[in-house]
């Protein structure tokens, strides 16, 4: 996934077919302040990716879970393939019972319902 279907658009200009899309599926993201917003899905994304519509996104630490910032409390697991093997030995480290790592929880339906903890912001980046 990239801003702007950039990688289909190079694809494209090279001759090269573009992408099929998957199924769309709906999803409910809990932003910190309780907001809630209903986000548009492609089967296997992550919460990660899927949050990148949203003026704030998932904040996250580093690339693979590691770190455990991205968590989140899942409020409905409907449409969130389970753990992968990498995940579940991450949250037995890294997270509470009843959360999720949002840069491994794949999307597998719709209906999936989380709380967010942590957005990224620009005052985040400039380490205010």
């Amino acid at each position: 996934m990239t801003p702007w279907g950039i990688r289909n658009r190079i694809k494209s200009a090279l001759g090269r077919p573009k992408a099929e899309r998957t199924a769309g599926y709906t999803l409910t993201l809990v932003l910190p302040d309780g907001s809630a917003h209903e986000v548009q899905a492609e089967e296997r994304y992550t919460l990660v990716m899927a949050s990148q519509s949203l003026e704030t996104p998932i904040a996250t630490g580093c690339p693979d879970g590691h770190c455990g910032n991205c968590a989140v409390d899942v409020l409905d697991e409907r449409g969130l393939a389970a753990p992968t093997d990498a995940e579940a030995k991450l949250l037995r480290e890294k997270a509470k019972p009843g959360q999720r790592l949002a840069c491994h929880a794949r999307i597998s339906g719709s209906g999936a319902r989380v709380r967010i903890h942590s957005v990224w912001s620009m005052e985040s980046s400039r380490g205010a």
